[in-house]
């Protein structure tokens, strides 16, 4: 099959499109499936096929990356890329990840400052009870130090020994997911097969966020898809719409930009495009003025997101899962 442009159509058969999910099997055991959900802390299951066209991906930084990153002709890329074939996942390594939460919390000075104020009254106290020092303090000191200043240096001059790329992500052209589990190991399924669902998590300092999670309904393996403080959970669900349209065939890629130069590459955007629908230039993001999209655009963008009609979608999954609607009341 070609497109209008020549291109031969890259889509499998799985490939997903939201006109034609295929019938699929009941979820058994549907009690231990909810309360499975409740452990979980699972607060909203998210409607699947219907759009409102808003993505996320399109912060100011975003735009600025991408234009240094066209400018410098990729140089400090790491990782696999976001292309119009696959949207790449957990390619940092797992004890890395540890190790960088750790780091984060040791270099952040909001954090240190509790800690210093902490041990530094505890040092005074074993002074004038003991008239000794532990340098527990002083050790702090340089933890903070450590991570604050070689550490960082280190990891920006040597990104790549943090990736270790084990092809996981969400693929447009089979409809598949792939990601990293506890086990270290990957696990694979059709995307069709999964339920996005909002948790929320207290954080260790204090705050509560919002994590946008894909479970695979018949084996409750999940992965984390976005994650945003309290007073941003509405734009989980544009995180979902854009993943969605991303992952569907029958609609272009989302206009985001690190995917611009690859619409042409995609059928369904390359057809789109040539039809005029885009309605930009086709080096939009690469020329958009930062100043206006910061101060103007993205405001707007984000006013569009906050105040869309999000639970008037309907949700076309529940027409080819006979009990999802019964299975995940949250």
């Amino acid at each position: 099959m070609q497109t209008a442009n020549g291109l031969a159509a890259s889509y499998t058969p799985g490939a997903y499109r939201r006109d034609s999910i295929p019938q699929q099997e009941p979820l058994e055991n549907i009690s231990r499936f909810a309360k499975s959900l409740e452990a979980g802390d699972f607060i909203e299951r998210l409607p699947w096929g219907d759009y409102a066209g808003l993505d996320m991906h399109v912060l100011p930084q975003y735009v600025k990356n991408y234009q240094k990153k066209l400018e410098s002709g990729g140089v400090g890329w790491v990782g696999p890329k976001w292309t119009h074939r696959q949207q790449p996942t957990d390619f940092v390594k797992t004890r890395w990840q540890l190790l960088l939460m750790l780091a984060g919390g040791l270099a952040d000075y909001g954090v240190m400052k509790v800690f210093f104020i902490a041990f530094a009254f505890a040092e005074i106290v074993a002074y004038i009870k003991f008239e000794e020092f532990s340098f527990v303090f002083l050790a702090l000191v340089g933890v903070h130090l450590f991570f604050r200043y070689p550490f960082t240096w280190f990891l920006q001059r040597n990104p790549g020994v943090i990736v270790k790329d084990l092809g996981c992500g969400f693929f447009r052209p089979t409809g598949m997911v792939k990601f990293r589990t506890w086990r270290e190991e990957t696990f694979e399924a059709p995307f069709i097969e999964f339920d996005p669902y909002i948790s929320f998590h207290v954080n260790p300092k204090g705050p509560v966020s919002y994590k946008l999670l894909l479970r695979h309904r018949y084996t409750g393996w999940q992965t984390t898809v976005a994650q945003v403080a309290d007073v941003h959970k509405v734009e989980l669900y544009a995180h979902w719409d854009e993943l969605q349209r991303y992952m569907d065939v029958s609609q272009p890629l989302p206009d985001v930009p690190a995917l611009e130069k690859y619409r042409h590459l995609d059928p369904t955007t390359a057809e789109y495009d040539a039809a005029g629908k885009r309605g930009r230039p086709a080096d939009y993001w690469a020329t958009l003025d930062l100043t206006w999209w910061a101060n103007e655009g993205y405001p707007a963008h984000l006013k569009a997101i906050r105040e869309f009609p999000w639970s008037t979608l309907e949700d076309r999954m529940e027409k080819s899962v006979p009990n999802l609607a019964e299975a995940a009341m949250v």
